[in-house]
């Protein structure tokens, strides 16, 4: 769409199908209606605070990146208190005599929506394990004490909560290993594939590192 706001706002005009592609997307669609469904779209009729929703709005459904328009990420959260409160401002506008009504339907459309969407222990997807640590952690995170303070590390996701108080901390994922002195490895990130976390290992001992450290589909390398 371009490198600046300017580009944004020109290729809209310009191209709009190209925006139109962008936002009728199946998924974005989805995380629309799990955004403002639960209020009943009450925001659109807040008046001008509505666009206190856009930007945020505009920056979910414009990235194709897609855990920005998705209710598993973090992305979203600054846009909930939004949707809140132009709802809030929404209902205040209605006349008195529908408040009470639409009051009850926000509730039922909102349980509606968190059974469909949501993480609660009555919705379709909780799951129970998301909630509660795997034993193999418990067993293997006394290792990562053996990596000095002021130490670099590279740690797979569920490993990086253990290492965040360090100051050179990399998620792999999303940062690769940065020539890290310690890499912490864990086969969750390849859906608890042991053939995949071995060619994981085989590529960072390549790369030079030695493993000081290994447990259930978890491994500690350090680069001399």
């Amino acid at each position: 769409l371009g490198s600046s706001p300017q580009d944004i706002m020109a290729t809209a005009v310009r191209h709009p199908g190209r925006i139109a592609h962008l936002l009728f997307q199946a998924q974005k669609l989805k995380f629309l209606a799990g955004i403002f469904g639960p209020v009943l779209g009450l925001s659109l009729i807040s008046g001008f605070a509505v666009v206190l929703v856009i930007p945020t709005l505009a920056l979910l459904l414009l990235s194709n990146y897609g855990p920005q328009s998705a209710f598993t990420s973090q992305y979203s959260a600054p846009l909930i208190p939004l949707v809140i409160g132009t709802s809030i401002l929404g209902f205040a506008r209605l006349r008195p005599s529908i408040q009470r009504p639409v009051a009850g339907a926000v509730l039922l459309s909102s349980l509606a929506f968190a059974y469909l969407f949501g993480d609660l222990p009555f919705s379709r997807h909780f799951q129970a394990a998301n909630f509660q640590t795997e034993p193999r952690y418990a067993a293997f995170v006394h290792n990562l004490d053996l990596i000095p303070p002021a130490a670099s590390v590279a740690a797979e996701n569920n490993l990086t909560p253990h290492l965040s108080h360090r100051r050179y901390i990399y998620d792999i994922e999303f940062e690769g290993t940065q020539h890290a002195e310690y890499l912490a490895l864990d086969f969750a990130t390849f859906g608890h594939d042991p053939t995949r976390f071995e060619d994981q290992e085989r590529t960072v001992e390549s790369d030079g590192y030695q493993e000081i450290a290994e447990g259930d589909g978890l491994a500690l390398f350090h680069r001399p």
